[in-house]
């Protein structure tokens, strides 16, 4: 398991040649028990797993200005951390061409054999329509997980957080409750 910079990532194909490449991409704020299976689903379409985990400016512009919880280096590290993940890497930010273009820069450096998607990832048909461009198989992932399992999302557990909160209000004790992205404790 390793993070990986940019320019590193055309390196994964020499230093695996003979291996199958599974490349696959999201936000995996709030790391959870259903990432790890998305995971463990995509590793059993090949041999070598590289993750790209979206930047922090991506994230605001998708899902909200209050998004991520956790920031960009955050996510990467929990995501390096995860058995199933052989390398990861920061998402280039997306700029005004759309998603499409800095997976299409990752993908010519990387060379996947597969790239995979859950099937609710947003606009499916142009990821189809940029695997065949770029000769790489989709495969468009179910979302299947035992049922103690079921409902487990980054938003439902941000929603359920939300509810206890409301539920019973802290006193303001002067204690520290956080700490932003550059240490200072709030």
């Amino acid at each position: 398991m390793a993070i990986l910079k940019l320019k590193d990532l055309s390196k994964v194909r020499r230093w695996h040649p003979d291996k199958k490449i599974v490349f696959c991409s999201g936000v995996f704020d709030l790391t959870h028990a259903g990432h790890a299976l998305f995971f463990e689903d995509c590793k059993r379409h090949g041999d070598i797993l590289v993750v790209v985990v979206g930047a922090d400016i991506d994230v605001r512009k998708y899902k909200g200005k209050e998004r991520p919880i956790l920031n960009q280096h955050v996510r990467l590290k929990m995501i390096d951390m995860l058995k199933p993940v052989d390398y990861c890497l920061l998402g280039s930010p997306i700029k005004k061409e759309g998603l499409i273009m800095p997976l299409r820069s990752m993908v010519r450096r990387l060379k996947p054999h597969i790239y995979v998607v859950n099937e609710d990832a947003f606009n499916i048909p142009a990821r189809r329509q940029f695997a065949k461009e770029n000769n790489v198989k989709l495969v468009v992932c179910r979302r299947s997980c035992p049922p103690e399992f079921e409902g487990i999302s980054t938003s439902s557990i941000i929603e359920k957080m939300e509810r206890i909160i409301k539920k019973r209000p802290y006193k303001n004790t002067g204690a520290p409750i956080g700490i932003t992205e550059g240490g200072r404790v709030f």
